[in-house]
């Protein structure tokens, strides 16, 4: 069983990686380029110390070295002293120049590896996430979506990045090995001495660090939340005089996230300290065995192929440079894991089934006045949670239809039902017939136009905001549409007119403003549909009254579906349907429903009352700002 669970486990990765590396896949030119560029830089690594090997050990000397790698070196150069050394001198220097172009360009095609990748990780996310239901929406935070995609976005390119640059590594080490073995033995195994030493080391800090990364990013992740908490809560703080209660708080938070980056910080430090230092003894054992070594075979006993100072230093220079190639080995698993961790993330978003599907075979529907029938329409988040029974209703073209009841009756949940926001888990809504499954999505939503109980605003201009949801409108439209809400008197108030730009959210607005700039962006569309869920919510008596007055103007030329508990909004609606407990248990107009006598009449009856209370309330505050105003 074990043996499955980890073959399942290991496919499910490699799964993984074969996607994530998919994202490059366009980049096969840039890759290929990449790679020769990192084998221009590997040679040159190799390479670059030998020059001055060559020249102490062959051209300063009356006995040349005669291995290979001289050989290669002379048998470019001329055959005097003075143009060798002019010559060494010259391929030194233009090795660490093509060193530094290799490495440029190598870092070039790593931005742009990136940003195309990560770019392309990003629109398959936001275009998954626009796809997907509100059922995913509503039990998922936010943040968990802008995380996804402006943190673990970057896991593909991560996990390329580090096969790549371990593969160099290997290669580099494999290599480096390969020449100092070839050239003593002894001394290449005394200088892989301290490896063991470079491998604990860059394991155990590049754990630590790792885990002291992770719970910084959490604790600085809380510690943004709490202020944006705590921002919104001083209207509140300051109502119930808790400043120095929220002061404790934040101070508490920021105390958390500097004493996780000082821990970081000195897991950070100590790190190249042990670097360092295992560094410092490889280098004391080169020089002192390799010291010796030289000594022996130059000096006490000089021997032909002997340890030589230019070799020497070359071993110096090799040893310098294993850490890195040992620091990618040693990090691998650490550093794919954490990549591969956020392209599952990435991944488990695009896998996620969509709730609201196309039909490949959708026909076309395109936008008209329709008659929307609910056959028996039910529907329920979860089997053992209903919320709508049987819900049978025909609204005609032009009318204007109200959907009423106490809160948490199912009325919103049945507006987006008919924008298809949800499908119905029985019975069918239809338009003309036609099960609005069997419709092209696209053209479903056409026919609606919403305006929702968020007045959702854009941070642009409030020109750009009523025209959302069709950007060809023109301005005397979106002028009339203003005007039809009420809105207009305001707009033209601002200093910017109708170009004024609004803050996040529209926050420099009333809710009431916003409330009609909501409607307004529904009115100025060409829906046949116009559907508002509570959109009077935010508006006084007047603005109400106002709204009423464009709705019954606005009756003939398009549907009107509202759903309201304001009651006084629909006295003059076609039909008016009574919702308890996810059914239709009355239906007629204003005068019929009271004439029943019912559930309908009953909240009329506490709708007046509640009128004339604040009338009241509203005449009593009246005569006392006069009686006031008399003394």
């Amino acid at each position: 069983m074990d043996t499955q669970q980890f073959g399942h486990v290991d496919a499910e990765a490699t799964s993984v990686y074969r996607r994530a590396l998919g994202y490059f896949a366009v980049d096969r030119v840039r890759i290929a380029t990449l790679v020769a560029l990192i084998g221009v830089s590997v040679c040159v690594g190799l390479l670059e110390a030998w020059p001055l090997a060559v020249l102490i050990d062959s051209v300063l000397t009356g006995q040349p070295k005669g291995d290979w790698v001289h050989g290669l070196f002379l048998s470019v150069l001329p055959a005097s002293k003075v143009g060798q050394i002019v010559g060494l001198v010259l391929m030194g220097m233009g090795l660490y120049i093509i060193g530094y172009l290799a490495w440029f360009g190598r870092m070039m095609i790593n931005y742009h590896l990136d940003y195309r990748g990560t770019t392309r990780v990003r629109h398959d996310l936001f275009r998954k996430l626009q796809h997907l239901g509100l059922t995913y929406h509503r039990s998922h935070p936010q943040g968990d979506a802008i995380y996804r995609l402006t943190n673990d976005a970057f896991g593909p390119w991560g996990i390329l990045d580090t096969v790549i640059g371990t593969s160099v590594a290997a290669v580099m080490l494999v290599v480096m090995t390969a020449i100092l073995l070839s050239q003593d033995v002894s001394l290449t195994l005394a200088a892989f001495t301290v490896g063991p030493f470079m491998l604990w080391s860059n394991w155990r800090f590049g754990v630590r660090i790792h885990k002291r990364a992770l719970a910084s990013k959490q604790i600085d992740a809380d510690l943004t939340s709490h202020i944006q908490q705590a921002m919104v809560r001083v209207p509140l703080a300051q109502t119930y005089q808790r400043e120095a209660y929220e002061f404790r708080r934040f101070r508490g938070a920021v105390g958390r996230s500097v004493r996780a980056l000082l821990r970081l910080n000195l897991q950070e430090q100590l790190y190249p300290l042990a670097r360092d230092s295992i560094l410092a003894v490889g280098g004391a054992i080169i020089l002192g065995y390799g010291g010796y070594l030289v000594y022996r075979d130059q000096i006490l006993s000089p021997v032909e192929g002997g340890m030589t100072v230019g070799l020497l230093l070359v071993f110096v220079d090799y040893i310098r440079k294993l850490w890195e190639p040992l620091k990618w080995l040693t990090e691998f698993v650490v550093k794919v894991r954490t990549h591969e961790a956020a392209a599952r993330r990435v991944f488990r978003i695009l896998d996620t089934p969509e709730t609201i599907t196309e039909d490949p075979r959708a026909e076309d529907l395109p936008v008209s006045s329709r008659t929307m029938v609910l056959d028996h329409v039910g529907f329920a988040y979860r089997p053992d949670y209903p919320i709508l029974h049987d819900l049978c209703a025909t609204i005609g073209p032009g009318e204007m239809v109200a959907f009423v009841g106490p809160s948490g009756t199912g009325k919103s949940t049945l507006l987006a039902l008919m924008l298809r926001l949800y499908d119905p888990t029985a019975g069918a809504l239809r338009l003309d017939g036609i099960d609005l499954r069997a419709a092209r999505l696209t053209d479903t939503r056409a026919h609606m136009a919403l305006v929702g109980q968020d007045s959702l605003m854009l941070p642009a201009s409030i020109a750009a905001n009523i025209a959302y949801g069709r950007p060809g409108a023109s301005r005397n439209e979106i002028e009339r549409a203003a005007e039809l809400t009420g809105a207009a008197a305001f707009i033209e108030d601002l200093p910017g007119g109708y170009e004024t730009i609004l803050a996040e959210g529209g926050q420099n607005l009333s809710g009431g403003q916003r409330q009609r700039l909501a409607i307004a962006r529904a009115l100025v569309t060409r829906a046949p549909f116009l559907i508002l869920d509570e959109p009077t919510s935010a508006l006084d008596p007047h603005h109400e009254q106002l709204l009423v007055e464009t709705l019954k103007a606005l009756k003939g030329g398009r549907t009107i579906v509202l759903v309201t508990h304001r009651l006084e909004s629909v006295v003059a609606c076609d039909q008016v349907f009574m919702i308890d407990a996810g059914r239709i248990i009355e239906r007629g107009t204003h005068h019929q429903l009271l004439g029943l006598n019912g559930h309908y009449a009953r909240m009329w009856s506490g709708a007046v009352a509640r009128t004339e209370a604040r009338m009241q309330v509203e005449g009593q505050r009246s005569t006392l700002t006069d009686a006031q105003l008399a003394g």
